[in-house]
């Protein structure tokens, strides 16, 4: 997913993501292409989008209040994790895609 490249980016040299991989919806075509072309994980993430059109960094005590406007706004929401101290890689990942 675009996030591995263009989420460090934006991040202070200081900063990482750490993306739950769990609260992504996969959309059906994304599973399909993973499954009828044998495409790993791995390069699903470094590929495709899987989902995720925008991912918006904000202070975790602004984060409901971001939300909610959003949604008011008519976007979907999903939490996908949290900023962390980096400690050698830009965005590291918990759990797995729903493939």
């Amino acid at each position: 997913m675009a996030v591995s490249g263009n989420l460090p980016r934006v991040l202070p040299d200081h900063l990482a993501a750490e993306v739950d991989l769990d609260a992504i919806d996969v959309p059906a075509v994304f599973s399909w292409l993973a499954k009828t072309g044998g495409v790993a994980e791995s390069e699903m993430l470094s590929t495709f989008n899987c989902g995720i059109g925008m991912v918006v960094a904000v202070a975790a005590d602004e984060a409901a209040q971001i939300a909610a406007l959003l949604q008011q706004a008519g976007e979907h929401v999903t939490m996908l994790g949290q900023i962390v101290p980096r400690q050698a890689a830009g965005v590291t990942y918990r759990g797995s895609l729903a493939l």
